[in-house]
C-alpha cells in the first residue's frame, strides 16, 4: 500500500512538473511572438518616420542637426512601380526651391521633381545610385536621395506639409486627376483601395506626360 501511495505521489509530481514546463513554455513563445510584432512595429514605424516634412510636388524633408535628408514619398514610387536609375545633381551644387532637382527613370520614361528647400548638396546616396529600388523597399529611410545644407529653412520650413496635411493633398490630387487619366480605376487600386504597384503603367505616354507634370510639378 504505502508503495502505491508512493507511485502514486511520483506520478502526481511528475504530472504536475510537466504542465508547469508546458505553462512556462508557452508563456515564453507568447513573450518572443509579442517581442517580434514589437520589432517589425518598430521597424515600420521608423520607416513611415512621422517627423518629416512634404512638399507638393511629392518630396520630403528631414532635419538632420545642420543638413536635412530629402527623398520621394511612398506614393511615387508606388504609382511608378520599380526604380532602374535616378539622375542627381553633383556635391557641391546649388539648389533652388520649387527648381527641378532629380529625375528619375523606370522602364522607358522618366520624370523630374523638384526641390523642397533651397541649399547647397553636401552627399548623394551612394547606396540608392547603386540600387535605385531601395527606395520602393524604404523610401523614408535607407531611401533618402541627398542631404542639403539649407539657405532659407526658417521661410522655407513652413511653407512643407505636415504628414497629416500632405495625406490629404495626395487623397485630394487622386481624386481630381485619376477619374480623368485612369477612368478604368480598378487595375489602378487593389481590393483594399490602395494604389498597386505601376499604375502609372497603365498610361499612354501622352497621358502619362501630362499627368507626371500635374502630380510632380516638373
Amino acid at each position: 500500500m504505502v508503495v502505491m501511495l508512493v507511485v502514486a505521489t511520483f506520478a502526481i509530481a511528475i504530472m504536475v512538473d510537466v504542465a508547469l514546463v508546458r505553462r512556462l513554455a508557452e508563456k515564453k513563445a507568447r513573450q518572443l511572438v509579442s517581442q517580434r510584432v514589437v520589432a517589425e512595429q518598430l521597424e515600420e514605424s521608423t520607416d513611415a518616420d512621422r517627423d518629416l516634412m512634404f512638399h507638393e510636388g511629392h518630396t520630403w524633408v528631414k532635419l538632420l542637426k545642420a543638413v536635412v535628408s530629402v527623398g520621394l514619398d511612398d506614393f511615387t514610387q508606388r504609382f511608378v512601380g520599380k526604380i532602374d536609375k535616378i539622375e542627381v545633381p553633383k556635391t557641391g551644387a546649388k539648389v533652388k526651391r520649387g527648381q527641378r532637382l532629380w529625375t528619375v527613370r523606370f522602364g522607358d520614361r522618366s520624370f523630374t521633381q523638384v526641390a523642397p528647400v533651397s541649399g547647397t548638396v553636401v552627399e548623394v546616396n551612394e547606396r540608392l545610385i547603386a540600387d535605385p529600388t531601395v527606395i520602393n523597399r524604404s523610401p523614408y529611410a535607407a531611401g533618402w536621395v541627398l542631404k542639403i545644407v539649407p539657405d532659407s529653412l526658417n521661410r522655407e520650413l513652413p511653407e512643407l506639409l505636415s504628414p497629416s496635411r500632405f495625406e490629404r493633398w495626395v487623397h485630394s490630387q487622386k481624386s481630381k486627376f485619376f477619374p480623368e487619366f485612369l477612368p478604368d480605376l480598378q487595375p489602378a487600386y487593389g481590393d483594399g483601395g490602395e494604389l498597386v504597384n505601376g499604375a502609372a503603367s497603365q498610361l499612354d505616354e501622352a497621358r502619362w506626360e501630362e499627368l507626371s507634370r500635374k502630380l510632380f510639378g516638373a
